[in-house]
């Protein structure tokens, strides 16, 4: 691979990271202004919760296996939707260790 192009992974990694420290400074700032700390740990938490459940909506998680069966054998834009499931998976895995850290720290 050349020099010049940037690894696909590591791209991936960014925009993750970029996403995180977004939703991290959107819930420092509302935990600053209301003077509540722990709030970063509810903030953080509750998305983390949300970006996981998503991510098995979208990966049938949550359906019995003959459902997973029938919607595997017709469906077109399944590594598409796996894909994005896996980034939703990360990101709200990432805030839940987060928010895990924030209530050792607090």
């Amino acid at each position: 691979m050349p020099h010049n192009e940037i690894n696909p992974k590591v791209e991936w990694m960014k925009n993750l990271l970029f996403i995180e420290t977004g939703i991290f400074v959107i819930a420092s700032v509302a935990a600053f202004l209301k003077g509540d700390f722990a709030l970063i740990i509810e903030i953080t938490g509750y998305t983390g919760l949300i970006f996981v459940a998503i991510a098995g909506i979208l990966t049938g998680s949550f359906v019995s296996g003959d459902r997973i069966r029938a919607n595997y054998n017709h469906e077109e834009e399944r590594k598409p939707k796996n894909k994005l499931s896996e980034n939703l998976f990360f990101i709200g895995l990432f805030n839940i260790a987060i928010s895990a850290f924030a209530y050792k720290l607090i």
